[in-house]
Parts: structure tokens; sequence; C-alpha cells
């Protein structure tokens, strides 16, 4: 189905999962009209990220659709907009169902049909928020559950029967995170979002906080190549900030160059030990990596705190001992059956040890300090961890070698 073909009930959320290219490309020649009524047919939540997208790519296109909207849909997109990016404010759908306590079963069902008669029929409900005379809060009941009761009961009655427990909730301020973990922990579909009064405004969904994860891995997947998505925009662009890269990394790799130098006579003397070099840091850059990924996703979810850290990097330093110890005795045997040196096998093996679980170590550590230092954890460190991890594969090794294989 064509962007022409696509219901306008269904069009702003087609529009949102296109990439940016193709999105800027069709904005360019739908009309001024056809789009407002996209956003006037998407739920507030999916008509502000529509906005906003629009925007970032033409301000003026962007007014004049906003100038076609009416006053309450301006007022509802200008309110989300105001909350930070990384505010739960910012995720929040408007459009929700709420009772009072006194309400019954038939004045709920007179709501929906309400709703459907006023063509809101793209706002799916499945979650009733029950609130007090004040807006407070008190439970969120499946819709289907009303389908168990006569039309003369009431809500509260309801709550007894199903000994309904108090609503989990989260402030509009709240980072995003926060309702990630909830949502993970609680096996939500949707949660209410209150003010600091606990007054309801809106809910949050599942599917937003999951777009929020997918969104953030690639981010992080993006700069952890070196790259960026809005780099990615033109070929010069992305040329230039790719090569930027390169010779960052030219400078790590020269580091370790300098390493090796330092002991070329061990080399001269020891041959064996040039075909070995790029096991021990291969091996090392492997677990680093490993540690720097599951680091860097944790960060990016809020699930490291400042006592966290220190049982994240434990963890990860026991891991690479372990593995460090099964991996270095494997290659180590290797190494003696194809040298016949049964000490290169013993110093290739603690060099892996060595090597793996400091690795391990570091891998951890880096995204941790970066992100104490406000420096994004997904750039820096793998940067930085391929310098250690090489610069320090090497001189383990090499110097074991010296001190054991020369003395």
């Amino acid at each position: 189905m064509t962007i022409d073909d696509t219901p306008i009930e269904q069009l702003a959320q087609k529009l949102l999962k296109l990439p940016h290219e193709e999105f800027k490309h069709i904005i360019k020649n739908i009309s001024y009209q056809k789009l407002a009524e996209a956003v006037s047919y998407a739920e507030s939540n999916r008509a502000k990220h529509l906005i906003n997208r629009i925007k970032h790519i033409d301000e003026t296109l962007e007014k004049n659709i906003y100038k076609l909207l009416k006053k309450e849909q301006q007022h509802t997109i200008k309110q989300l907009l105001e909350y930070e990016d990384n505010e739960v404010g910012a995720y929040m759908h408007l459009e929700l169902l709420s009772a009072t306590q006194d309400e019954t079963v038939l004045d709920i069902k007179q709501k929906i049909q309400t709703y459907e008669k006023a063509s809101l029929t793209h706002a799916a409900f499945n979650k009733l928020f029950i609130i007090t005379k004040k807006e407070h809060l008190l439970g969120v009941l499946d819709i289907s559950k009303l389908l168990l009761y006569d039309d003369t009961q009431t809500i509260e009655q309801i709550m007894e029967k199903e000994n309904l427990p108090q609503a989990l909730m989260i402030n509009e301020h709240a980072d995003i995170h926060t309702a990630v973990k909830l949502f993970e922990e609680n096996d939500l579909s949707t949660l209410g979002v209150v003010n600091k009064s606990k007054k309801l405004l809106g809910r949050i969904l599942f599917d937003d906080a999951y777009i929020f994860i997918r969104v953030e891995e690639e981010k992080q997947a993006l700069n952890m190549l070196g790259t960026h998505h809005e780099a990615e925009k033109s070929f010069a662009t992305a040329q230039r900030k790719r090569l930027e890269w390169i010779f960052i990394n030219l400078c790590a790799i020269l580091l370790s160059a300098l390493v090796v130098n330092h002991f070329k006579g061990t080399i001269e003397q020891i041959v064996t030990l040039a075909v070995l070099m790029p096991v021990v840091a291969a091996l090392g850059g492997n677990v680093g990596n490993q540690a720097v990924t599951v680091t860097v996703r944790r960060l990016a979810l809020g699930e490291i705190s400042k006592t966290m850290a220190y049982k994240i990097m434990g963890k990860e330093f026991l891991i690479g001992i372990v593995n460090g110890l099964i991996v270095g005795v494997v290659v180590g045997v290797l190494a003696y059956f194809w040298f016949h040196q049964p000490m290169l096998g013993a110093v290739v093996a603690l060099a892996i040890i060595i090597n793996l679980s400091l690795a391990g170590l570091i891998g951890s550590f880096l995204p941790i300090i970066m992100k104490r230092f406000n420096i994004d954890p997904a750039i820096a460190s793998p940067l930085l961890l391929t310098t250690a991890t090489d610069a320090m594969g090497f001189f383990v090794f090499l110097g074991l070698a010296t001190l054991i294989l020369l003395k």
C-alpha cells in the first residue's frame, strides 16, 4: 500500500515509520490539508511526534500545517512539546477512558459510544482509569472485565469484587528510563501519568517504551561504529564524519605499534611470537567489547546506580578471569603442539588470562566513567577500549615472553 492509498486515519502512523530521506521527500509532495488531516486523526502522542519531525525538516511547512489544526489540537500538541525528550510526558497520550467510583457499567458503555460517535476510534481504549472526584488515580481496570457485570453495578463494587490493587503511576517529569523499568518489572501494557498532585494527566503505553528502547539501541549501535543517524543524511557529511573517526583510530593503532616496536628485539629472537600476538590482542578486544556493549545498554536504560557500578565491574572482571582460564589453557595447549615449546604455551596462556580479565574490567569501567564526565559512552568507550586491549595485550604477552623465555 502506497502513501496515496493509505487511509487518512493510518497516515500519521505510516509517515512516522518512514526513513528520514523518504519522509522528507513525501511530506514535500503532500498537500498541507492532507498532512493536517493526518495529524488530526492521530492520537495526541503521534500527532506531536509528526509535527515535531516535520518541524526539524521545514519550519514553514510545520507552521502552515499547525494553522490548519483546531485550537484544541494546537493546545494539545503545544502541551506535549513542552516536555524534555527524556521526560515521560513527551511520550504521553492524553486520550484515555476514566471513571469515578460512583459511575456504573452503563455509564462507561455510554462514554465509549460517545467517543466512537466523535470519531475518536483511532484511540484504542483497553484500560479504564478509576479516579476520584479530584481526578486522582485510584486504580486501573481491564475494559473486558466490565462484560462480567450488570449495567447497574458501580465501579466501586467492581473494585471490591476484583480486589483491585493500588494503581501504579508515574510523574510527568520522570525520566523515561523509569517508565521502561516499571513496564518490564510489572508486565504492564499501560501506565497512568500524573502530576505532582497525583492528578491523572494521560497514559503511556508499552509500545511507546518499546520504541524508545529500539531507538536508544539503534543510536548506541551507530555511535559505537563511529557513525550517527543524522550524520548519514548526505554523502559529504557521512564521509567527513567517518574520516574523523578513522584518523582517531589511526592514532590508537600507532600507540599499539609503539608497544610492539619496544619489544622488537624479543620478536626478532622468538619469531613465533609474531604469530600469537594478534590472538592475544583480538581475544582481549572481544571480551572488552562484550563488557562495553552490556554496560552501555544498562546505562542507556538507567539500570546502573553508583553502588551497582562496582558490582558490574566486579562481575565483568570475574567473567574475564574464568573465560581467560578456559581460553588460555586451550590456546596454550594448541601453541605447545603447534610450536613444540612448552614455555611458549605457558606464556601465551598466562597472557590471555591477564588480558581477558583486565579487558572485562576496563570494558565495564570505561562507559561508567565516560558517563560520569558527560561524554557519550557509546562513542568514546569502544575507541579507548581498542587502544587499551591492543596495547595492553601486546605489552603483557611480549613482556612475559621477555621475562620468561629470554631469561
